[in-house]
């Protein structure tokens, strides 16, 4: 199977993939609001989306902000949290945020869409 039509099985996920093929990444924290707040003044760039039934969904560097503020910001379940209702977020889905690293220690924020 080429890489471009591979797609999320489970999560939590246990490794990154591009259109290219796997990622040398490795996750290394949860993260909440406070901690992907902080990533992104310290130069974020980049997100991607995990879905069940769906390919990984990079969203582009220019867009990171608006999709952080518009999308994510207020569906992110709380780092602390031990569980959570579906109902407590607007369209009852959410995310649950970690932060990955690549090889060259680039931070990549990736969400788990729950639904």
């Amino acid at each position: 199977m080429h890489p471009s039509q591979r797609i999320v099985t489970r999560m939590p996920l246990a490794n990154l993939w591009d259109d290219e093929g796997q990622l040398n990444a490795h996750r290394v924290r949860h993260v909440g609001r406070k901690e992907i707040a902080q990533l992104l003044r310290d130069g974020l760039k980049t997100f991607v989306v995990a879905d069940v039934g769906l390919p990984l969904r990079w969203i582009p560097e220019q867009d990171r902000f608006t999709f952080w503020k518009a999308e994510v910001r207020d569906r992110l379940v709380p780092v602390e949290a031990h569980s959570f209702y579906l109902e407590d977020y607007s369209n009852e889905f959410c995310y649950i945020a970690s932060e990955w690293r690549r090889s060259d220690s680039e931070p990549i924020v990736v969400l788990e869409k729950c639904h």
